[in-house]
């Protein structure tokens, strides 16, 4: 009798909770079809901040940490780290100016459409959507490759990770 009426007071206080114990219903992260994906863009910031300093000519590791708002975390000869909420920074650095940014989304992911939003249409790519970053006052360009979580990369899917790097002369 006791086990019945606790069963029933779990049950009764789980139904006006809306859990669900179906396996198959989607995730908080997974959108139904029509409905569109709420992004999370606290990184947006950084990333633009993080490509305006890696088009400068001395790019140092102290100064993109600067202007990314960042303090670097960890450093070797050749990476810096630094650490927000939500997200991680690797910056690559053969010497001291920054080469290569590196963002993992971990909890502050932004959708393709927020960046398309801030960066302007992007290009495909086999890893995800390439964006270009260029700097009038340096005349340098800067893509940003966003990798969403699942492939094809559509406007509400989510990134899991952006490289920012200097264009490649030819």
């Amino acid at each position: 009798m006791y086990l019945r009426f606790t069963a029933l007071i779990v049950i009764a206080a789980l139904a006006p909770a809306g859990c669900s114990w179906d396996p198959a219903e989607p995730s908080s992260e997974e959108a139904p079809t029509g409905e569109r994906r709420k992004g999370n863009d606290a990184a947006i910031g950084k990333i633009r901040a993080g490509a305006r300093a890696l088009a400068q000519p001395q790019a140092t590791v102290d100064y993109v940490a600067a202007e990314m708002e960042g303090v670097i975390k960890a450093r070797t000869k050749s990476q810096a780290l630094m650490h927000y909420d939500g997200y991680r920074v690797t910056m690559t650095t053969p010497t001291d100016r920054v080469t290569r940014i590196t963002v993992q989304l971990t909890e502050a992911k932004p959708t393709m459409g927020q960046l398309t939003e801030a960066f302007g249409d992007p290009e495909e790519n086999p890893k995800g959507l390439l964006y270009y970053y260029r700097s009038e006052a340096t005349g340098s360009t800067i893509r940003i490759l966003a990798e969403p979580d699942q492939m094809p990369a559509g406007e509400n899917s989510l990134v899991k990770r952006i490289i920012i790097e200097g264009e490649r002369t030819r």
